[in-house]
């Protein structure tokens, strides 16, 4: 259980870390010298994913989030990022159903992971789907903006994705033609 101090340094560490990471890393090595607290574990993961690119440091820090807090919902929406980058595909999956099953966890955010997540993988159809759910879940009006911009990406690479299978098929019919010459 983390202390009352080591709460107030976790939300000074939270609120520093996109313009001071310094100062951010600082109270966060604080916190965790003391209690474990699930809050500081999972910013530090993210500090070691999105910002130092070291991503077994950060899945460490993320996995150390979960096993004191699994209830910590913040993790769920940046750890499976992690999971993703690294193509570590059927993690990503398993940490997303775990996120799924808690009633406190935003369910348009975690949709809106799982459409990148097989978008990865090249599941496009899919991940419209799973766009659209997000969407319709959503309770702001950002994030609906902000899918319909996600959409719009993934409907091109459904786009191109067809021009190619097309282009592929018109090359091999073009490969198996015989033309009969006067020669024959």
């Amino acid at each position: 259980m983390a202390t009352y101090t080591n709460d107030i340094l976790f939300i000074q560490a939270l609120d520093s870390y996109s313009y001071d990471l310094e100062q951010c890393v600082e109270k966060l090595q604080y916190v965790l010298g003391g209690n474990d607290h699930a809050g500081a574990n999972n910013l530090m993961g993210r500090i070691y994913h999105e910002q130092l690119h070291d991503y077994k440091n950060a899945r460490e820090y993320y996995h150390r989030a979960l096993c004191i807090d699994h209830e910590y919902v913040e993790t769920y929406y940046y750890y499976p990022f992690l999971l993703i980058d690294i193509c570590d595909y059927k993690e990503a999956l398993h940490v997303l159903e775990v996120g799924f099953t808690l009633p406190q966890t935003d369910k348009a955010r975690l949709n809106y992971v799982k459409a990148i997540l097989l978008e990865k993988q090249e599941q496009f159809k899919d991940a419209k789907k799973w766009l659209k759910k997000s969407k319709q879940l959503a309770l702001n009006g950002e994030h609906r903006y902000f899918i319909d911009n996600q959409l719009h990406r993934v409907n091109e690479k459904l786009k191109e994705e067809k021009k190619a299978i097309k282009k592929k098929k018109v090359k091999k019919i073009r490969t198996n033609l015989t033309f009969n010459t006067m020669l024959d």
